[in-house]
């Protein structure tokens, strides 16, 4: 739902008032607008231990008239102090627990990308889309250190119509978590996520033993291995994939329908190079990432095209070199330094489904087993 913030405040603060005093320390709720790009100290001063609960509601547009925008989980991160590492919520509603002592700050993702984990940033667009716009309301509720969280979240689902954020909440703390691959961990700058899974498949011809789950909806995450092995001429990356449903109907190389499904090298220059199954775009045929602040960094290709083949165990076999001298180009790099897993569904608002396993880096005797 979308509320005016004053709908929102009012629900919130209504909901939460029979409570004040006995299991919370106190409420605040604020307005982050998409025009304001400073991280905003909330003046809410954490001890280390305690419990905040973070309500959201609204989005950031990037384009109205391409429907583009950030759903208020991935648009809302948070720090605590002015050192803090960034995070974020997966959904609508987060409980988190300070590990240090400082003021909670908020910021909206920034127009381009994170420096790095402290926060730093690009900077905002020098232009504002003239039909972007929007923002988030946050509800920022401090648990008292005793209160039962659970048990009062079901009260409030009992007793009162206002507290419709309660049943998210106790629904994500008691559910089971979907977890990556032990050695796995999530892109710090764009946070963790449901996404990734680890699971047996489905016996069928050329299913591997075990693989990575993607469910992709509405949202992103790119799932990380470190390796380290040297790039030569005969280096190769080798998987075994299963698409069920791709993200997009259409060409994924333009920002307003840029959702897929791809396994990426990352390289020591910082570049990556991500191998993707396209829905209609030509195999081996390449671009650079058309979103802000990844078109530098990021190279496309297509690696299998089509649904003819949806539902059905492939596997792929790529020189990285050969690709990154054609659709790169420039000096070649000494080494790569990681493997990635991408899923994105953000721009459409789609859904995108895959398993993948047996991933392997191979380069003459060398073999080095990354899934």
């Amino acid at each position: 739902m979308t509320m005016t913030l004053e709908q929102f405040e009012r629900q919130i603060k209504e909901g939460l008032a029979p409570l004040a005093g006995q299991e919370i320390q106190g409420v605040k709720v604020l307005f982050l607008s998409s025009d304001i790009g400073p991280w905003l100290d909330t003046g809410l001063a954490l001890a280390a231990g305690d419990r905040v609960t973070l309500v959201l509601d609204g989005k950031v547009w990037l384009s109205r008239a391409l429907n583009l925008s950030f759903e208020a989980p991935m648009a809302v991160w948070a720090r605590i102090g002015e050192d803090g590492e960034v995070f974020r919520g997966v959904q609508a509603t987060n409980t988190c627990v300070a590990t240090t002592a400082g003021s909670l700050y908020l910021k909206l993702y920034p127009g381009e990308r994170w420096l790095d984990a402290k926060g730093h940033y690009l900077g905002e667009p020098a232009s504002i889309n003239p039909d972007a716009g929007g923002g988030v309301s946050v509800a920022l509720i401090l648990w008292r250190h005793d209160a039962d969280v659970r048990t009062v979240l079901r009260q409030l689902i009992d007793s009162d119509a206002t507290a419709w954020w309660a049943a998210g909440e106790l629904e994500r703390q008691t559910r089971d978590a979907r977890q990556p691959p032990v050695g796995w961990h999530y892109l710090w700058e764009l946070g963790s996520s449901p996404v990734y899974a680890e699971v047996t498949p489905a016996r069928s011809s050329g299913a591997p033993a075990r693989a990575i789950d993607l469910h992709t909806c509405n949202d992103t995450a790119i799932l990380q291995k470190d390796v380290s092995i040297e790039l030569t001429p005969t280096t190769e990356l080798l998987w075994t994939w299963k698409a069920d449903r791709l993200p997009s109907t259409v060409a994924e190389d333009t920002l307003p329908t840029h959702d897929y499904m791809s396994i990426a090298v990352e390289f020591d220059n910082g570049r990556d190079l991500t191998f993707f199954w396209s829905h209609e775009m030509a195999v081996d045929q390449s671009f650079s990432c058309p979103l802000p602040g990844w078109n530098h960094r990021e190279t496309h290709v297509v690696a299998r095209s089509g649904t003819a083949e949806l539902g059905k165990w492939i596997d792929e076999k790529k020189n990285i070199q050969d690709y990154y001298a054609k659709a790169v180009g420039g000096d070649i790099p000494k080494r790569i330094v990681r493997v990635w897993l991408i899923g994105v569904s953000l721009f459409q608002k789609g859904e995108g489904s895959s398993q993948i396993g047996n991933i392997v880096l191979t380069d003459g005797n060398k073999f080095v087993r990354v899934y």
